[in-house]
């Protein structure tokens, strides 16, 4: 299992995409909802529109993506000039929800869906606040195209499919995010330093062991102070908080997606007892393993 798998797993991604948008006129839309578990993005199939986060303005066009890791509140309308917010009538049509304003052919026809993950995974918190993507020309076209086919069946497991090729897509994403220099911060930046690279691999693949400041300057060629302070600077957290997220985030997935015991994961992620890895998921994840686990 590369990194990216591993940090996905860990992250217990999730994508869906169910909601179609076909909008008509000098429309304007504003998305609220703030969200540290949830991102959202924006995959535009048919004309163009603005996007304003914050202070700045993005001009969306056909074959784009907006992507937005950390659901942040955010505008989106037909064109630059101020116009008033419009009610979306709503209906259901096969997998998706569709939301119309306007009458006759719609100037834009977008696609909205949504990526699910643990709070404050290491992967999501290494992505920046937006992601603006052009796919066409990428190898992520072939993808959209096979989800727009798809999205215009209705045949039986059409949700199942679809669901499927939003999680496909987040992988390309970051794939191609990593591919033009996107990412310049967190996890996913420093598994390109190659001082890290094997460090960092070798955390993600092997949480259980005992691992020592070091031993892990040892594989980095480093010195233990030029390690501590390069892998603060390049992480964003010491070498043995990080330790503690993988082990922790782990266990998360174990306890959500396996049948083992709370003693047994203890073990697998490298506590020496229950009691005391009982105490350290409690801190970090403010439950207790068996309240987790009943999520």
């Amino acid at each position: 299992m590369d990194y990216l798998d591993k940090l996905i797993r860990l992250a217990q991604v999730r994508g869906e995409i169910n909601i179609r948008c076909q909008f008509q006129g000098n429309w304007r839309v504003s998305y609220d909802e703030r969200a540290d578990s949830k991102g959202i993005f924006h995959l535009i199939e048919d004309g163009e529109c603005w996007l304003t986060l914050g202070e700045m303005r993005f001009h969306l066009k056909q074959g784009d993506i907006f992507f937005l890791p950390q659901n942040r509140p955010h505008l989106m309308q037909h064109s630059t000039e101020k116009t008033d917010l419009l009610a979306l009538n709503k209906m259901w049509q096969g997998a998706f929800e569709v939301h119309q304003i306007g009458q006759g052919t719609p100037n834009l026809k977008m696609f909205c869906g949504a990526f699910y993950y643990q709070k404050n995974a290491l992967l999501t918190a290494s992505l920046p606040p937006y992601l603006h993507l052009n796919l066409n020309d990428t190898p992520i076209h072939p993808l959209i195209r096979l989800f727009l086919q798809e999205a215009a069946q209705q045949e039986s497991g059409n949700q199942s499919v679809i669901d499927a090729l939003a999680n496909v897509l987040f992988i390309y994403i970051l794939r191609h995010a990593l591919s033009v220099g996107l990412i310049e911060q967190g996890i996913l930046f420093a598994l390109q330093d190659k001082r890290l690279n094997a460090v960092l691999m070798k955390l993600l693949q092997s949480p259980e062991q005992d691992w020592h400041v070091e031993r892990l300057a040892e594989l980095a060629s480093m010195s233990r102070s030029n390690f501590i302070r390069v892998f603060q600077q390049q992480v964003g957290m010491s070498p043995g908080k990080f330790l503690t997220k993988v082990r922790l985030d782990l266990a998360a997935f174990l306890l959500k997606q396996t049948q083992q015991s709370i003693l047994s994961i203890a073990l697998d992620v490298g506590y020496q007892s229950e009691a005391h890895f009982s105490k350290a998921f409690k801190l970090a994840y403010t439950l207790s393993p068996s309240q987790y686990r009943k999520l």
